[in-house]
């Protein structure tokens, strides 16, 4: 289980919330991508993908610490965090759309909450393909439920529960179409309010 005083290690606000309930999906969740990644089978090396503070790589290259991990994110000022309590983590700055462009060989690419802030998600996905990883790990938050669940709690009411930097909402049935288009699914699941996914890319 993933102790308070990790979530206390990052600036970013629904780690440093208190509220326990919170804590208790976000470390279900991590359980979840653990899981899934020890099903991708003999991982060495990892990209993380909007990697942000280092919360999900971070813990994982901790529980994994013969795994080679690499992080990418679009804010200099999240990987400048990262580095500071992660040095083993490698980082680049760079969009998920010039993802392709990281050097380096990857068994495992995660993109973990990141294709609901991008405009263009088949893009996106095509950029991590063409990474060539042997797996890709997909998540996303799943609605309706994620709208609801902020909603119970009184956030982003005047926005029906979504995120302000939400730009995509996917439902089950959205985010298997737009993998599918992309990559063979191994293994699909659920970690409320969030969506899982393994596979492969095609071809």
């Amino acid at each position: 289980m993933i102790p308070d005083s990790y979530f206390d290690r990052f600036e970013t606000p629904k780690y440093r919330a208190r509220n326990p309930v919170q804590r208790a999906l976000i470390r279900r969740f991590v359980t979840q991508v653990h899981a899934l990644f020890l099903e991708a089978g003999p991982v060495e090396s990892v990209l993380e993908v909007g990697v942000g503070e280092g919360f999900l790589s971070g813990y994982l290259s901790e529980k994994l610490p013969e795994k080679r991990f690499t992080g990418v994110d679009v804010k200099q000022e999240d990987l400048d965090r990262l580095r500071a309590k992660f040095p083993r983590i490698a980082t680049h700055a760079a969009s998920i759309y010039d993802a392709g462009r990281v050097p380096g060989s990857y068994d495992l690419v995660i993109c973990a909450e990141v294709l609901e802030h991008v405009g263009d998600p088949d893009r996106a996905l095509s950029a991590l393909v063409a990474l060539r990883p042997k797996h890709l790990l997909i998540t996303v938050p799943h609605e309706p439920w994620f709208l609801l669940s902020n909603l119970l709690r009184g956030k982003n009411l005047t926005r029906f529960g979504n995120d302000p930097e939400h730009v995509q909402l996917f439902t089950a049935g959205r985010f298997e179409r737009l993998l599918r288009r992309h990559l063979t699914i191994e293994r699909s699941t659920q970690s409320y309010p969030w969506l899982l996914a393994l596979g492969c890319p095609k071809g």
